[in-house]
């Protein structure tokens, strides 16, 4: 019974090891190729074959940045008991543990890896498997690193417990698929709303190297938050009334508040969201909700924010179109 983390550094350590040295040792790579963790890196960033990726992460070296980091990480895992990602294990086990009840049972595994496209991912068909790119944390803090794996992980925990959906395959009239589509975007929003409970204290706490950018965005989304939540609205109807014909479709409407080419607004708008859950509820209500309908994350937050007076809140209209689907 319980929650169970393993941590997993073998692929980083070979890779940022040949990226620092240069040394892509054939046979090597060979056997890394038949690894899960290369095999997720080839489906992440869509290489067709190992030497594909063995071009991109030779690529790696171009960059300056990528090369210091990789001297990095290899440093720090020849180190005992793997320098300072060593307490990373205790202090995310920490954190995700007081947003789940004692009795939720599963076996959660974090690879690290080197030289992705992005910071971390998982995929749907492996939900239990999270991948965290160390190239992009190395002047991360340990807690910086460690909120940033509770926050991945905790979308694991949440394929554990959130309803499957079953999106349209292709176009129909918007009375079929609007409410579909407007679901998803809610289940979207309590997604990252709720895992982002785990990364959003960068803003509370002082201005560190990999911290600065973020806070800023975090700056710039509170000073707007009443825009936010209008813009979400507008999507919301795009999505109910001249829905996207496919998942591609709607990524293009999901990416305007979800992507950090727009400042990621909605994991901001989501977080405010989920902290004064939080706040009233308690912990465990975040989980509670996630077993839930989609929409009684919106609906909750509503009736505390026309209760407390000052927090922003949606339409009476956008409200009731959410109650209906």
């Amino acid at each position: 019974m319980g929650v169970h983390f393993n941590f997993e550094f073998d692929s980083a350590r070979i890779v940022s090891m040949a990226v620092s040295s240069g040394d892509f040792d054939e046979a090597r790579f060979a056997d890394f190729c038949t690894w899960p963790d290369a095999k997720a890196l080839r489906k992440k960033m869509r290489l067709k074959d190992c030497d594909a990726l063995l071009v991109h992460l030779k690529s790696l070296r171009k960059s300056k940045k990528t090369v210091a980091a990789a001297e990095l990480v290899t440093s720090e895992l020849s180190k005992p008991a793997n320098g300072r990602y060593a307490p990373l294990a205790a202090e995310v086990t920490r954190q995700i543990r007081e947003y789940i009840p004692s009795g939720f049972s599963a076996n959660l595994n974090v690879h690290f890896i080197f030289g992705s496209h992005s910071g971390g991912f998982a995929f749907d068909d492996v939900p239990d498997d999270v991948y965290v790119n160390l190239a992009r944390f190395s002047d991360a803090t340990t807690q910086e690193l460690a909120e940033t794996v509770a926050h991945e992980l905790f979308h694991a925990v949440q394929t554990h417990v959130m309803k499957p959906e079953s999106l349209p395959k292709t176009s129909g009239p918007a009375a079929t698929t609007g409410r579909v589509w407007l679901n998803h975007l809610l289940a979207n929003l309590a997604q990252e709303g709720t895992a982002e409970l785990f990364t959003h204290p960068i803003a509370d706490r002082a201005t560190t190297p990999y911290s600065s950018r973020r806070k800023l965005g975090i700056e710039r989304n509170t000073s707007r938050i009443h825009s936010l939540v209008q813009m979400f609205e507008t999507l919301g109807w795009r999505l109910l009334y001249v829905p996207p014909n496919d998942e591609d479709a709607y990524d293009q409407i999901y990416g305007l508040m979800f992507y950090t080419d727009f400042d990621e607004t909605a994991y901001d708008l989501g977080w405010l969201m989920a902290s004064t859950i939080a706040t009233k509820d308690g912990k465990m209500a975040i989980f509670e909700l996630l077993k839930q309908e989609p929409k009684n994350f919106l609906l909750r937050y509503q009736a505390i924010a026309r209760a407390d007076g000052k927090l922003p809140v949606f339409s009476d209209e956008f409200m009731r179109a959410v109650a209906a689907i």
